[in-house]
């Protein structure tokens, strides 16, 4: 047999994407720790990056590479940037913090992190988004105990959604911790239990056989049936029921503690704002906190070799490989620099979508004028992608006017919470003329939220709410 090699030219498209796109993506979606990470990084390996300590601006005293957001240089900004006169902005703030200042009124604020924001955090890395309004309202119906209050067929109802996309997103749920969330049951929280522990090696197979086939005989302790049925002695069966006991918790919401939290009842347990909103005489001031870190520039030496090469001049006074380094580690600390001006942009033409989206909410801080809102609908508004949206929301905190701290997802809630709009109602209601179950479920069709009379009357006896003719004075 013959081998022949032979040389062809095939032309062919293929899509790559831009290393400058990734980059700025993922400075987008970085938390202020993890930006403060990147830069002392990005520091280290780049000798043309620097913190300045001099040449400031003429107005504000920021370096110059800031100035773009300079409350005295509104004048001076291009047209392409014209979207960041809408709001003043104020000098970056440092909320670093001294470790010895008690007095701090920031480093003292305290939002905790809930079961509820935990669960919309981690759902959103493990759900496509066109499946995330299910996954919300299934969480908001999530007690404090971790157990799902409302049905599947209640849940597609209200949704609009068939059942099988319910059962495929609510199983998403439960693989998520605190093992056991989600669950409708005991029976089915202790299984989720048992299986996760069997997929990490340390389960049980004769304890996750009686919770899943023998139920009500595990309930009345019938260990002889049970052993007759494993063919295994009533010992092993024993043991199982003590298994069962020691490793699962039947309540998995309250052992919910948020990932970093090694105390949880440390009164100084923290989180700071990305974003700060104050109110004005005229509106409201959006500020995107920064801190040191984030006053960047370029190195002045580096800064005119650069320019020096780019004009022609002094091409001899350099070897190649000192041009290359000069070119390459320049254009990388200006692109750098950029992203991260670019990353405090988008933050702050998001969160003015929001304030004015949510501006009955932020006045009240009361969840019945909170609006059912999407990240599309911002997207759409400020002509971006959704991911876009999503990316430089993710882990982030916004502090309101009220000084109370939330997560960015706190307003993406397109279920809203069902039942703090229903409590809320009735608590403002006339008490001469209370509002009627059919009454409240119109209203919250009125919102957006189609909600059956049946689920307004569930959700009311679960607050232990009494009926409009018991609660008319």
């Amino acid at each position: 047999m013959e081998l022949r090699f032979e040389q062809r030219l095939k032309q062919s498209l293929s899509q790559r994407i831009d290393p400058k796109l990734i980059l700025a993506n993922n400075i987008l979606q970085l938390s202020q720790l993890e930006l403060q990470q990147a830069i002392e990084q990005e520091l280290a390996e780049n000798p043309a990056l620097e913190i300045p300590e001099d040449d400031p601006c003429d107005n504000c005293d920021l370096p110059r590479t800031l100035c773009i957001d300079c409350v005295f240089a509104k004048n001076t900004v291009s047209s392409d940037d014209v979207d960041l006169a809408s709001y003043d902005l104020e000098i970056p703030t440092d909320l670093s913090g001294d470790p010895d200042n008690e007095n701090d009124v920031i480093s003292n604020i305290v939002a905790d992190v809930t079961l509820h924001d935990h669960l919309r955090l981690s759902l959103r890395a493990v759900l496509p988004e066109e499946q995330f309004e299910i996954g919300e309202y299934l969480i908001s119906n999530i007690n404090e105990n971790g157990y799902l209050e409302c049905t599947v067929a209640e849940a597609a109802e209200a949704l609009g959604a068939s059942e099988q996309e319910v059962e495929a997103v609510l199983a998403v749920i439960q693989t998520l911790e605190p093992s056991g969330v989600g669950a409708r049951d005991l029976q089915e929280c202790l299984r989720i239990q048992l299986e996760n522990l069997q997929e990490d090696g340390q389960g049980n197979p004769l304890a996750l056989a009686i919770v899943r086939d023998y139920w009500q005989d595990m309930l009345q302790r019938r260990t002889g049936r049970i052993a007759r049925k494993f063919k295994v002695s009533t010992k092993q069966v024993m043991d199982a029921f003590d298994f069962i006991k020691r490793a699962l918790n039947p309540y998995p919401g309250n052992a919910f503690r948020p990932p970093y939290a090694k105390n949880a009842d440390d009164p100084r347990s923290i989180i700071r704002p990305d974003v700060i909103v104050r109110r004005t005489p005229t509106g409201y001031d959006i500020e995107v906190v920064q801190n040191d870190y984030y006053l960047l520039a370029i190195n002045s030496h580096y800064r005119q070799a650069y320019e020096a090469l780019k004009n022609g001049k002094s091409s001899s006074k350099y070897s190649d490989d000192e041009k290359k380094h000069i070119i390459e580690f320049v254009e990388r600390a200006d692109l750098f620099i950029r992203n991260i001006n670019q990353r405090r942009r988008t933050l702050r033409l998001i969160t003015k979508v929001i304030v004015e989206m949510q501006q009955g909410y932020i006045e009240t801080s009361s969840k019945l004028f909170l609006r059912p809102l999407t990240r599309s609908q911002v997207a759409k508004k400020l002509g971006v992608h959704e991911s876009t949206v999503s990316r430089a929301t993710a882990n982030k905190y916004v502090q309101l006017p009220s000084e109370e701290v939330v997560p960015f997802d706190f307003f993406f809630d397109a279920s809203v919470s069902v039942k703090d709009l229903i409590a809320e109602m009735i608590r403002e209601e006339d008490s001469k003329n209370p509002l009627s179950d059919m009454e409240i479920a119109r209203r919250l069709q009125e919102r957006g939220l189609n909600v059956a009379r049946r689920t307004v009357v569930k959700y009311r006896e679960a607050q232990r709410i009494l009926s409009s003719r018991q609660r008319r004075r």
